[in-house]
């Protein structure tokens, strides 16, 4: 067990969540640097070169930043990680509501993810911030989710009227919780139920962009289809026929079973 300060963001079952073993192991090895010599190797991007230190420790560091009050450094690991996210998540617009119309929608997931982790950042400034601890536990898996959070937040200022649920913290709400432990068959530990949600968004993110595209909408609560015509759906943001919606998804749900090595028991 380190010495290092423990989160304090708890679980829905009430448990503090946890930095990975090997996340931590890094940070101990990282102290024993120097700033500048922290930086040089967190320049590094290439996951396979055995000095690339993982997100989750730099925001670590970063965080400890305020405790010594010193700007620069603060302002080197911050700009460090922004292109980290940059490269995680490029810049790309989504259009929501008529195709060329003047309701249409667009929405730039770079730009409200670098908005939202430097909102968390700054409230985590001035005080702690629990919302910025499951970037110290799974970094890659909190921008993936930041990306289906604008989207709930775009298609409820699309249709007010039709508001989403979804918790205050921008979380995953608990119905697709659920259809994620669904598509999971064992009951894991909480570290191995994350390792797991992320492998599952890199295996979305691998889909073809149509496959990906409903998959993604999907987790965000967006519906295949209604008999409502006032209900925004996906086939209506895609303009496309709900059949094929349906087999978009069925073909990226056979893919996920293939890539996650299990079977999705509810791929509606």
């Amino acid at each position: 067990m380190s010495n290092l300060p423990p989160l304090r963001k708890k679980t829905v079952e009430g448990k503090l969540y946890e930095r990975r073993a090997a996340t931590e192991v890094v940070i101990l090895e990282c102290l024993e640097l120097t700033f500048d010599e922290l930086c040089d190797r967190a320049e590094i991007s290439a996951r396979k070169n055995p000095d690339y230190i993982p997100s989750e420790a730099l925001v670590y560091f970063l965080r400890q930043t305020k405790t010594h009050n010193h700007d620069a450094q603060f302002g080197r690991l911050y700009n460090i990680l922004q292109k980290r996210i940059k490269r995680v998540c490029p810049r790309s617009e989504f259009r929501i509501g008529d195709k060329d119309g003047a309701n249409a929608n667009l929405l730039d997931l770079q730009e409200f993810v670098l908005d939202d982790f430097a909102e968390r950042v700054m409230c985590d400034r001035q005080t702690y911030e629990e919302k910025l601890d499951g970037f110290e536990v799974a970094f890659d898996h909190m921008i993936a989710r930041r990306k289906d959070d604008a989207l709930r937040k775009m298609y409820r200022r699309d249709k007010p009227t039709e508001p989403l649920e979804y918790d205050a913290d921008g979380d995953i709400p608990a119905d697709v919780e659920k259809g994620l432990v669904e598509l999971n068959p064992e009951k894991n530990s909480f570290e191995d139920e994350i390792t797991y949600r992320f492998q599952l968004q890199r295996a979305i993110g691998s889909l073809p962009d149509d496959e990906r595209r409903v998959i993604t909408m999907i987790f965000a609560g967006i519906p295949s289809e209604s008999n409502d015509p006032e209900v925004q759906t996906i086939s209506t943001i895609l303009q496309c026929e709900p059949q094929t919606v349906r087999n978009r998804r069925n073909r990226a749900v056979k893919k996920l079973q293939a890539i996650l090595g299990t079977e999705v028991k509810d791929a509606h």
